[in-house]
């Protein structure tokens, strides 16, 4: 839910933002997103130039967690990949579209179609209503990767990264089970 201590923009005023187009002040650097423990998650957050001016309250942000097999006692789980892109202004989520396994129910947005329905996909668009963030409608088919992600996310954001797109598994070693 948005934060109620900040003021909220208006849909008006969110839709204004999408419109314009937008670059990240930096190409794309995944770092490990802190953790209390076993960082599983790459993060990338970077300001937006807005206009030809750099806005430290437009940020572009994106999050990966790749495959992996969780063990619990006897149990083996296999997860699959989730991985997100948002873009904010100021404290609010105004944009986002993620795909994971994790359950989610819009309790915002009224009178929209998935308002207060769960959703079943593994793919979601997030979108700023007149309460605020919280509102998500499925993606269908699912997005599979996070290169489709990307190509579904930034031209709807109007978004150009500098440099371009770089995977955040570019360049690490991948360790093999055996």
């Amino acid at each position: 839910m948005a934060n109620k201590f900040e003021p909220l923009i208006t849909v008006d005023e969110v839709q204004e933002i999408l419109a314009e187009p937008k670059e990240t002040v930096k190409p794309i650097a995944w770092a490990p997103k802190p953790a209390a423990s076993n960082p599983q998650w790459l993060e990338f957050a970077c300001a937006c130039r807005v206009k030809g001016e750099v806005r430290e309250d437009v940020i572009f942000r994106a999050t990966y967690r790749g495959a992996r097999t969780a063990v619990h006692g006897q149990a083996t789980i296999f997860l699959a990949e989730a991985f997100c892109a948002s873009l904010f202004v100021g404290p609010h989520r105004v944009f986002g579209v993620d795909t994971d396994d994790s359950f989610h129910t819009s309790l915002v947005g009224e009178g929209r179609p998935q308002y207060r329905k769960p959703l079943a996909d593994r793919s979601h668009e997030h979108i700023w209503v007149d309460e605020g963030e919280g509102y998500a409608e499925p993606i269908v088919p699912a997005l599979q990767n996070i290169g489709a992600l990307m190509q579904y996310f930034l031209p709807r954001a109007n978004l150009t990264l500098t440099g371009g797109f770089a995977h955040p598994l570019k360049g690490r070693q991948i360790e093999l089970i055996l």
